[in-house]
């Protein structure tokens, strides 16, 4: 179980890092006409694409809750967008930066609660399986 915890925490962090990565190419690339636009799309494309593979085996609950986060971080990036006269791509991929981050901390306490859950369970398994007394057959 330790390792399934660890290899979803690096897997999260893996992605958190790989989208800050990408963000900042693409920001690099901005200044380059059609061409950057074709890499952009191409690679939101991209994240789509994993988004959905990722999603397809959630539970309704956990989609309901990153329905939540995508729909707060679009209003959020709309606005800042809207407010922001002159863009400053540091400050974007500081603000992106906060937004991959809390999102990893969502993520990192969802696989701490599950890890917590299968702990108990299997305490509560090992707990009952001592507890039952064991009879032995008398003739």
């Amino acid at each position: 179980m330790t390792n399934l915890v660890v290899s979803m925490l690096r897997f999260s962090a893996a992605f958190t890092l790989y989208g800050v990565e990408q963000l900042e190419n693409s920001l690099k690339v901005a200044e380059g006409g059609d061409q950057a636009n074709k890499a952009i799309e191409g690679f939101e494309k991209t994240l789509n694409s994993v988004t959905e593979v990722l999603v397809r085996d959630m539970d309704a609950k956990k989609k309901e809750t990153l329905q939540s986060v995508a729909k707060a971080s679009e209003y959020m990036i709309h606005r800042t967008m809207e407010g922001a006269e002159i863009l400053d791509p540091r400050e974007i991929v500081k603000v992106s930066t906060d937004l991959l981050q809390k999102t990893s901390d969502v993520t990192a306490k969802w696989v701490g609660k599950a890890a917590s859950a299968m702990e108990k369970a299997t305490e509560s398994a090992s707990d009952s399986a001592m507890a039952e007394p064991q009879t032995v057959p008398t003739q």
